[in-house]
This record gives C-alpha cells, sequence and structure tokens, in this order.
C-alpha cells in the first residue's frame, strides 16, 4: 500500500529539460515552511529567474495519488517557472512533510491550507495575479475558494468532480488491494486494518464524511476555468473557458499504485504551451 512521500526535488532540479519542452530560463528551488506555529506546512517554491509574471499555486492530488505523482508536479512546476511564473508547490496538514499525522488531514481543513498557501506564494512573488492548478481530488477543495481569494484563473488537472464516488472508489481499491495475491502471497484472506485505514493511511474518522460532502456541479467558479483532462473523462464536460486534452500516457497515473513507470512529462508539453501562451488571457481577470 502507498506510504506519505518525503522524497525531494533533487533528481527534478538536477534533471535537464528536453528541448520539445516548456522550459525557457532555470528556475530556483527553496524548501519553505509556513503557516501559523499550530498549523505548520510544508511547501517548495520554484522560483523565476525574473520577477514573475504568475503565481502557481499547485493543490496537490489526495493519500496515495499524491506519492505516484509527486516527482511529475514537481517537473511541471519547474516547467511553469522556467516560463516566467512562480510556482509554490505544499502538502497538507497531516500529509507529505507538513506537520501533523495521518489523522490530522481533514477535508473540511484543506480550504484553509489553500488559504495559506497563496498567501505565502503571494508575499513571495510580489503580488503577482495567482493561479490555482489543482490537481484531482484538490480540485473539490480549490473550486469553492477560488473566487473567495481573488484567484485570477483556476486551472483543475484531471478533477475529481464527485467525493462520494471518489471515497467509494478509494474503498474499493483498498479492499482489492488487501485481498491481493500478488501484494501479499502468503497470506490467506485480507490483510488487518483499522477503522478508519484507506490506502495505507489511518485518517481521521471524519475524512470520509467530510470528502462525501464535496462536489463540483457544471456551472462557472466565478474566475476563468481550464481543465486538463483526458478526452473521455466527465471533466472535459464542465462549463470552462478551455480544455485542453491530456493522453493516456499523462492520465494514467491516477488508475495505478505502483510506481511501475514515470509519467512522461513530455506528453504534457502541448497542454502546458497552451497554457503559457496564454497567460495575459488568464491573468487578466482579479
Amino acid at each position: 500500500m502507498a506510504c506519505r512521500d518525503s522524497s525531494g526535488d533533487s533528481s527534478a532540479a538536477r534533471g535537464g529539460a528536453r528541448e520539445d519542452e516548456v522550459h525557457l530560463m532555470e528556475p530556483i528551488l527553496q524548501p519553505v515552511y509556513f503557516g501559523p506555529p499550530a498549523r505548520r506546512l510544508f511547501g517548495v517554491h520554484h522560483a523565476p529567474a525574473e520577477p514573475p509574471r504568475g503565481a502557481v499555486l499547485m493543490c496537490p492530488p489526495l493519500l496515495n495519488e499524491h506519492f505516484r505523482s509527486y516527482r511529475f508536479f514537481s517537473q511541471i512546476a519547474s516547467q511553469l517557472a522556467g516560463a516566467g511564473l512562480a510556482c509554490l508547490r505544499f502538502d497538507y496538514l497531516g500529509t507529505g512533510d507538513s506537520d501533523g499525522g495521518d489523522d490530522q488531514f481533514n477535508p473540511a481543513d484543506c480550504g484553509l491550507d489553500i488559504a495559506l498557501a497563496a498567501e505565502e506564494l503571494r508575499r513571495r512573488s510580489g503580488g503577482a495575479p495567482l493561479i490555482l492548478v489543482a490537481i484531482r481530488g484538490s480540485a473539490l477543495f480549490a473550486h469553492r475558494e477560488a473566487e473567495n481569494l481573488g484567484a485570477s484563473a483556476l486551472w483543475l488537472w484531471q478533477p475529481v468532480l464527485d467525493g462520494a464516488g471518489y471515497v467509494q472508489s478509494l474503498e474499493k481499491r483498498d479492499r482489492f488491494e488487501r485481498g491481493s495475491r500478488y501484494r501479499y502471497p502468503l497470506l490467506r484472506g485480507m490483510a488487518a486494518a483499522g477503522p478508519q485505514d484507506l490506502m495505507g493511511f489511518a485518517l481521521s474518522e471524519r475524512f470520509r464524511s467530510e470528502l462525501a460532502t464535496y462536489s463540483i456541479d457544471r456551472e462557472a467558479c466565478g474566475v476563468p476555468m481550464a481543465v486538463l483532462a483526458h478526452p473521455d473523462d466527465p471533466a472535459m464536460q464542465l462549463a470552462a473557458d478551455a480544455r485542453l486534452e491530456l493522453p493516456a500516457s499523462v492520465t494514467a497515473w491516477s488508475d495505478e499504485l505502483d510506481l511501475t513507470s514515470l509519467i512522461p512529462l513530455r506528453d504534457a508539453r502541448d497542454a502546458l504551451e497552451a497554457l503559457v501562451s496564454d497567460i495575459p488571457r488568464w491573468t487578466a481577470h482579479g
């Protein structure tokens, strides 16, 4: 089962960009802690080499999906920073390298963490227009918060639209993995788990019920919005200002649990170039 990830960004920082990727100037990566003492959050700031023309807050996917895609979205942030956009990736309280245990990760508090991260990014980027990038489950939270935060735009990456359905899919996958003969070849029956365990995380009693209350409908969220997903993804039916198609090679990770291969950054090139080329439109709002 997946565990909380504590891997750093050294490999992403050392790796050179391919010629066909969005990468103009080498960004500067800086690990940061921010937030009040009772809610210390960890993040990585990707600073462009010149004053930023926008500030991108990357809200991470949840649970095992955060672990599975960590390196890929670190590379995405570096690509955007190389194109002149300040980026901040962060971990919610109780996840990754932020303070707190698994049981302190609660969906109802994620909006607060997004607001704290937005404040930190704005402080570091000189008030550049804020763009929220919400990946998978974080879309449920960022969609609610974007207008209140005064964001100029919201980019939804393979967004989860229904929190209740997402919880059910996680529970189904959890049962499958605990009964997997591949994962537990010597075990008869199901691998043991606590009542609140889900995908390898010992969550709070509130987690499932809170996440199930979130959903995204097809109405606009109050700020310009782009959706990045596979053409067959129901999210492509959202009322959005732009719909950017991602190939299966870039989207399949959300259905994978084991790190069998890297997500190919080059296959996201067209979508990234489309976003970057249209920055004046995305940053005009607010």
